[in-house]
Parts: C-alpha cells; structure tokens; sequence
C-alpha cells in the first residue's frame, strides 16, 4: 500500500534525488512546481522499493485517481511492472481507475508494452515542453532569430543607460511582490482569471521561499523602476527550467531581454533550457515556435480502460 504525504520543504533533498535522476528534464518532474502548485495540483508523495510516487490530489475525479509516472529504473522491467501495479493498486482501494498525466513517450511506451491492452494514450499537444540549448537562446545565432536580436538591440537603443539589469537578491522581495500584484491587476481588470490566481498564490510561495528553494533570477529597471522579472531553478544536473516572466508591457521588447538576459546570467553551466508548456494559448504557442526549440518534449495522457476487478 502507498502511503502518500504531503510534500514539504524538508523533503526536497529526497525528491530531487529522483526528479533529477529520472525527471527527463521535464518541467512538471520540478520539486519547485510541485511545491509552489500545491493549491493547483495538490502533489503527494510516497516512496517504495527505490521508486517515487506523486499523485495529484487536487486534480482526482469521482472516476480517476491522477498520478505522474512513477520515478525510478525505467529499464528495470520487473521493478517498473510491481510500481505500475502498486499505482493500480493504490486506485482500486478508492475505488477508482489510473490515469497518468503528462508523461512522456519513453514512459508512454513502456507502460503500453509492459500492460498490453490495458491502457489508452493520448499525445496533448497543449502539454509538450519547449526546450531550447543554452546557446541558442544566451546568443540567438543565425538568421532564424535575427529579428530576436534586433528587437534587443532596440531595447538597449531606446533605453540605454537608462536600464539596469540585477540577479534577483533579498532586497529585491518587496519590490517584486508589489509589481506582481501590479501586474496581475491590469491584467485581471475587474475580471476573474483562476488559473492567474492559481499562479499568482504560486508566484508568492516562491518568492516567500526563493533562496531555499534554490531559484534564481533577474529584474529589470527603467529609469529606476522595476518593469519586470524572471526566474527559475535547474530540473537535472543539465537542465534550468524558467518559471515565472513577468514584464510591463508598455515596455517594447520587455519579454526578449527577459528570455535572454535571465538564461545568460543565471544559467551558466546548463545545457538546456526548458520553457514549459504553452497550454494551448495561441499567442503563447506562437512566441515559444518564433525561438525554433531543439526539443518539442512531447506528453501524453495515459488512461486505464480495463473494468476494475
């Protein structure tokens, strides 16, 4: 039997020992997301056997138990066979069936091949990933994203020695959660949003706990004022995931000295970047396509079909 816990700020040495290990560089293997995400996703965890389990309370039907793919030697076919079975399981004694979420398609294929029959896959373009190489985005190389570093070099022409660019410290904690809030309410405008919202408690957690969370980050001034920030954390040994960008729009080009300027001075010694999902937004999807990622991290849904015995 599983026992699922809470996951805390005490457990992240424990987690990370498996999401940088067997996350595959996916964003949604973060220790920072599933802390920060606890409203959203409600993650738990329970260890067994050299394998970590995560199941998302918060997003559990009267019909699905919500899990990620168990962490651990994927290669091991009969320790993967008995972790899949303990998901089952675990399930079944709430009376409901398995479903996966966002896993990828190495994950995706051995549970298919290990559990024939038993399950339906479904590729979510809206879930998969964009990962880039730190040259790529630190540089912009190449025609492909000439029009990047012009939109740049427009920035710094009409701002100058007007702009300062700082790694995100303690004294900047205040200042950003005023700009945060500043933000997302012109962004609301007497409206309601939930996933902002959802976001926006994420964005306080992490900055509550930035530095023991290992985040890191940049903030943008103009003329003294702070018109935006970014940060994130790494996900693998070779790999730093951006979280959060939040910029001032009346800013022209805000976002590319964002992307750029926050791979090019807090990920040094990461092969990769990972910008996350587009989550199906049209512009978003468009923005993440303009900077031609090297990897489109595909996820899929895996779903038990098989009557509960």
């Amino acid at each position: 039997m599983l026992d699922f816990k809470k996951i805390t700020l005490e457990d992240k040495g424990k987690l990370m020992k498996y999401l940088y290990r067997y996350g595959e560089n996916s964003c949604q293997h973060s220790f920072v997301s599933m802390f920060c995400m606890a409203e959203k996703y409600g993650d738990m965890y329970a260890e067994d056997n050299g394998y970590l389990f995560i199941l998302r309370s918060g997003k559990c039907t009267s019909e699905h138990r919500i899990y990620l793919f168990p962490m651990g030697d994927i290669e091991n076919k009969k320790a993967l066979i008995d972790a899949i079975s303990k998901i089952l399981e675990d399930a079944k004694e709430h009376g409901k069936k398995v479903r996966f979420e966002t896993l990828t398609k190495k994950a995706t294929d051995a549970i298919n091949s290990l559990f024939p029959g038993r399950f339906k896959s479904e590729n979510i373009r809206d879930y998969a990933e964009y990962i880039y190489t730190h040259k790529k985005l630190a540089l912009l190389p190449g025609k492909e994203l000439a029009s990047k570093r012009y939109d740049i070099n427009t920035f710094f022409r009409d701002y100058g020695e007007r702009c300062a660019i700082e790694r995100i410290g303690q004294k900047h904690m205040e200042e950003i959660k005023a700009f945060q809030k500043e933000w997302l309410s012109d962004m609301l405008k007497d409206s309601e949003d939930v996933q902002l919202e959802l976001e926006n408690t994420a964005i306080g957690i992490g900055l509550d706990n930035f530095f023991e969370l290992g985040l890191s980050g940049i903030v943008i001034y103009v003329d003294g004022k702070m018109t935006g920030y970014a940060y994130g954390a790494p996900i693998s040994d070779d790999c730093y995931n951006v979280i959060i960008e939040k910029g001032d729009r009346s800013i022209a080009d805000i976002y590319r000295v964002l992307n750029r300027d926050l791979v090019r001075m807090c990920c040094d010694g990461f092969s990769y970047i990972n910008r996350e999902e587009d989550v199906g937004v049209e512009g978003l999807r468009k923005a993440k396509m303009s900077y031609k990622p090297d990897i489109l991290l595909e996820k899929y849904i895996v779903t038990e079909v098989q009557e509960l015995e």
